[in-house]
């Protein structure tokens, strides 16, 4: 690619983020008062994004990755990096990022501070986007931490609601851990690797994975960034604020469940080579982000509210999206990822679908026991449908010890979906649904995996061979998903045991995680 081709492409990267956050400007300026004005240009603003970025996407597919140069002082500015994630990141921000303005206009009509909500809606969006397309470790970590701070300034727009604001300032004493971690991982990859060109990273990262080797403090570093990233999407035990913003106007609630808590996902998978030299990091991200999908996901089925079982929902998703991270299933997680913003997106949006969301996923309970071999026929079929598609499709899911693991967890998943629909006197005509929607669910996902690795390709990073410690943490996180499942397949013979009563008080209140971190930080209620 010629330099002015690069060029051309690099000022379409730069208006996305850099004209909504001018429209954002409009209002403290006092350029508009007009809330149409506001509406219309940041819509035109973010539609014109998409579009570019489609524009964009199209070469960078068909000729490769770009960076353009940095703009600042040294190595401290801004850069774009163009390649598969950070296009379809940037498609998906600002495909959402439209219906969301949309819907605002209608949603927050006739709101004296409409005009203000558009304000801090187009600058966080902005700020997303200029975290996706860093080229550069310092643009990264700036935009992480403007990105929060714009999303704050989202979650206090009804000052005069205190639950709101008490939510607020404890995402607010998350978000700054956070940050802490970010920047102390930053200083140390600038220092390990005598630059802060995310390429350059990258490169260095591999040549070291390649040999076996980890310089310097990368170790240190890698952990900080699974920290940072944890604390970021919300994990088990500073989940709590994530149960509370709901007194925030519902398109917050969208753009934070659908957006801003993948950052975590993303972060890990840009800086996945450096992860990949720290077998600590990878057995973190499999310990805090399994435990926080099984935790969250059972959780989510002891809540009476509707939006709170969302969110338990979403952290249980961003916890198995990061424990898909330690596995090394990058490109899954990624289109995980996708996946998850536009139905959890929807579920926000659609209050009529809040509730049949909730309902078909959040309260089916087996009504009998099934038999112990019932259970392992199920199991039986389902590894059969896994093992035939995949066959089918020439792939060796052998060939990764992490696939192998993810597609354990996944065979049991179905396998569960397998018992729910057979298990007691099931009409035939069921329990043939049931099979047939358990080989869609498995070309599905099997679907998901072969688009990823063909849109994403070499750009995430390839996960090496794994050590003894890491095959025993992958072993560890299927046999826990698969005690969690067994669990809830003989349920109904456990709901009248007193000890079972017990706990399911104690899951209801999340373990009391988010107390004891309102009375540490000394929040009242």
């Amino acid at each position: 690619m010629v330099g002015g081709e690069v060029a051309n492409l690099a000022l379409v990267g730069y208006l996305a983020p850099l004209s909504l956050i001018l429209v954002a400007l409009m209002v403290p300026l006092n350029l508009s008062r007009s809330v149409d004005q506001v509406f219309r240009f940041g819509r035109a603003a973010t539609l014109g994004a998409f579009v570019g970025s489609l524009v964009v996407g199209a070469v960078v597919f068909t000729s490769g990755a770009m960076v353009s140069p940095v703009i600042g002082i040294g190595e401290v500015g801004v850069a774009l990096r163009l390649d598969a994630l950070s296009i379809l990141m940037v498609w998906l921000v600002t495909f959402l990022g439209v219906l969301l303005i949309q819907f605002s206009r209608n949603y927050l009509d006739g709101d004296p501070r409409q005009t203000v909500f558009f304000s801090r809606l187009y600058l966080t969006i902005g700020a997303v986007l200029l975290l996706v397309l860093s080229g550069n470790l310092w643009q990264l970590v700036l935009a992480w931490i403007g990105m929060s701070f714009a999303l704050h300034q989202l979650l206090v727009f009804y000052p005069e609601r205190p639950r709101a604001i008490r939510a607020a300032r404890k995402k607010f004493i998350v978000a700054r851990a956070s940050d802490v971690c970010l920047v102390g991982a930053a200083v140390l990859i600038a220092q390990t690797f005598g630059t802060t060109d995310l390429g350059a990273i990258h490169a260095a990262a591999s040549e070291a994975l390649a040999a076996g080797t980890a310089p310097g403090s990368v170790g240190i570093a890698a952990i900080l960034v699974v920290l940072a990233a944890a604390l970021k999407s919300a994990m088990f035990p500073f989940h709590g604020w994530l149960l509370e913003v709901m007194e925030t106007p519902t398109p917050v609630s969208a753009l934070l469940h659908a957006g801003l808590l993948n950052a975590g996902t993303f972060l890990v998978v840009r800086l996945g080579e450096l992860v990949f030299l720290s077998t600590p990091s990878l057995i973190l991200l499999m310990a805090v982000g399994g435990f926080t999908a099984i935790f969250a996901s059972s959780a989510m089925i002891t809540q009476s509210g509707v939006k709170v079982s969302l969110a338990y929902s979403s952290a249980a998703h961003m916890g198995f999206m990061l424990m898909l991270c330690g596995f090394g299933a990058h490109s899954v997680a990624i289109m995980h990822l996708i996946a998850h913003s536009f139905y959890k997106a929807h579920a926000f949006l659609s209050s009529g679908s809040i509730v049949e969301y909730v309902r078909n996923t959040g309260t089916q309970k087996l009504n009998t026991v099934p038999h112990p071999l019932s259970l392992l026929a199920n199991l039986a079929a389902s590894l059969a449908v896994f093992l035939v598609i995949a066959t089918t499709l020439g792939i060796d899911i052998t060939k990764r010890p992490g696939e192998t693991a993810l597609g354990a967890i996944f065979a049991i998943a179905v396998a569960y979906l397998l018992v729910k629909g057979t298990t007691g006197r099931a009409p035939l005509i069921v329990i043939g649904r049931t099979a047939l929607m358990a080989v869609l669910v498995t070309l599905a996902f099997f679907a998901l995996e072969l688009s990823g690795a063909a849109l994403l390709g070499d750009v995430v990073a390839v996960f090496p061979t794994p050590d003894t410690p890491t095959l025993i943490a992958m072993v560890l996180a299927v046999v826990a998903f698969g005690s969690v499942t067994l669990l809830s397949a003989l349920l109904p013979a456990l709901v009248n045991r007193p000890a079972w009563r017990v706990f399911y008080v104690h899951l209801k209140n999340g373990f009391y995680a988010n107390a004891l971190f309102d009375r540490f930080i000394r929040v009242g209620r």
